[in-house]
């Protein structure tokens, strides 16, 4: 799924529309779904569209929303980001722990407008805030390149905790290896080196040195069924 992992992008009332443009060449870098916005419909003009560089489709894919509240109406978790801690703000978390804690939720990431940050009443309605924390003396960051930085954390993340792959049930081997043994009748392999169990425990050898997933199964079912066809064809042939 497109954004898989990702956080969805939303943008409170940004005031360039260059950095609108960025933003979206940033979703089509990363795949993700598309830009929300807080606030009124920017027009698209030159700049916009110069800086989100072959990203059309991005561009005319934002949502535009009256309210942080209606901007998350579908997604389990917001979090907000800020420098300032204190006051009514959520929690704040460290931005390395979010890919873990966000696994199987469909979550937000907001972004408040470039000259005055997260509005309060945004910062109500998020459940949780994060603070960068960068080692330089300049911490506050242009819209576009925080969130680059956040992408690319979890890009990262994703990179070092690759999604395990459908292994083989234990339960469907059984049945695997049964039906291999018809298909090596019908190629006539069923005593190879005089042995009637050598052929299945050879393939058996081969395949559980790799790590098959259910997609790899259902392409030798396919290969087993085929020869089994071929074959009742041929017998009906000869008849």
């Amino acid at each position: 799924m497109a954004g898989e992992n990702f956080p969805v992008i939303i943008l409170e009332n940004p005031k360039y529309s260059g950095n609108i443009g960025m933003v979206c060449r940033l979703i089509a870098n990363f795949s993700l779904s598309p830009l929300r916005i807080i606030g009124k419909a920017h027009d698209l003009s030159f700049e916009m569209e110069w800086m989100a560089y072959n990203s059309k489709q991005e561009l005319d894919s934002i949502s535009y929303y009256s309210s942080l509240v209606e901007a998350r109406s579908d997604l389990d978790i917001v979090i907000g980001t800020g420098m300032i801690h204190g006051g009514n703000r959520s929690e704040f978390i460290l931005l390395s722990k979010i890919p873990e804690m966000v696994k199987i939720k469909k979550f937000g990431i907001v972004f408040g407008r470039e000259d005055r940050g997260l509005s309060r009443n945004s910062i109500l309605y998020c459940d949780y805030m994060v603070d960068f924390h960068l080692p330089g003396y300049q911490k506050s960051m242009n819209l576009s390149h925080a969130i680059a930085f956040v992408l690319s954390s979890f890009h990262t993340y994703k990179e070092n905790n690759p999604t395990p792959v459908d292994s083989f049930p234990e339960r469907n081997k059984t049945h695997f290896y049964e039906y291999s043994k018809s298909i090596f009748k019908i190629l006539g392999m069923e005593e190879f080196h005089n042995n009637d169990y050598l052929p299945v425990r050879r393939l058996k050898s081969i395949l559980e040195k790799i790590n098959l997933s259910s997609g790899d199964i259902d392409f030798f079912y396919k290969i087993f069924n085929r020869i089994e066809f071929l074959n009742s064809k041929k017998s009906q042939s000869e008849k």
